[in-house]
């Protein structure tokens, strides 16, 4: 299954705070549902054992992500892969940083999302409609976390 997302919240905060705080993978990590434990790897990879829940079914994903393409503090990208028993996950995440002003922020990002196995089985609809609302609410947490951050 292949899915497609994107969002472009504000942040009430300066480019680079935004820009550090995507870089810290447990700023990053605190922003995802279900996170048990985040272990940085080095500065631009990190692994994460995160137990979501879709419908019926609860699993425990092991994730690798990894930020590439770093041009500071314009834009990166995020790639995430991650495996549960009988599922796997890959998003990959563009993301760019617009200065509106001195102290508010632009995120946009785009997630290009494909998924396999036995969680697939839940249906297209129901699939789809829980990884939007993840995404989403992982994008906009990191969004309001990050504008408390600069506060």
């Amino acid at each position: 299954m292949h899915l497609d997302y994107s969002g472009q919240p504000m942040i009430s905060a300066p480019r680079d705070a935004v820009w550090r705080r995507l870089l810290d993978p447990h700023a990053v990590a605190a922003a995802a549902p279900g996170v048990e434990s985040v272990e940085a790897i080095d500065q631009t990879h990190f692994k994460v054992i995160s137990s979501l829940g879709v419908g019926a079914i609860r699993l425990s994903f092991t994730l690798e992500i990894e930020l590439s393409d770093l041009v500071e503090p314009e834009s990166a990208r995020m790639q995430v892969r991650g495996k549960a028993p009988g599922s796997e996950v890959e998003v990959l995440t563009s993301l760019r940083l617009h200065e509106r002003d001195t102290e508010m922020t632009q995120l946009e990002w785009q997630a290009t999302a494909t998924i396999s196995g036995m969680i697939v089985s839940l249906g297209a609809r129901l699939l789809e409609g829980a990884v939007r609302k993840l995404t989403d609410d992982f994008w906009d947490t990191f969004a309001q976390q990050a504008s408390e951050a600069a506060r």
